[in-house]
């Protein structure tokens, strides 16, 4: 498998963080008619799932936390994002971002540079897109 991790085409797998940068979960959402009958047998009544990715980058340029932030604003669809799914393999789905935390690590003579970039994407919809 290719390591790859990209919000709307770019890039950002070198900067995630080793072991605990990348966190995944899958979610269920279940009817309202859902849980146990007389008989004590679990009925999830499952409507829909959807992913949640935690993320922990850094450090990195100034410049690349601009870019970061420009991507996850996306727009009224969300944004496109591949990654490796631990279901699907490497796909592409459309998620949203609703927050983005940082710290500047240190100035140097000519750059800016930032880390403990962290930031959560939620799917949009379960299907991939292409």
């Amino acid at each position: 498998m290719t390591p790859v991790f990209k919000i709307n085409g770019h890039n950002y797998a070198p900067y995630i963080k080793d072991k605990t940068g990348f966190g995944w979960q899958r979610d269920n959402t279940n009817d309202k008619d859902a849980g146990r009958d007389a008989s004590e047998t679990m009925h999830p009544m499952v409507t829909s799932r959807q992913r949640t990715l935690t993320m922990k980058l850094g450090p990195m340029p100034f410049e690349m936390v601009q870019q970061l932030e420009n991507d996850l604003e996306g727009n009224e669809n969300g944004v496109v994002v591949e990654y490796p799914d631990i279901k699907d393999g490497v796909c592409k789905r459309l998620f949203y971002n609703t927050t983005i935390t940082s710290a500047i690590e240190r100035f140097k003579e000519n750059t800016v540079v930032v880390d403990n970039v962290n930031f959560t994407l939620t799917s949009v919809k379960e299907a991939t897109v292409t």
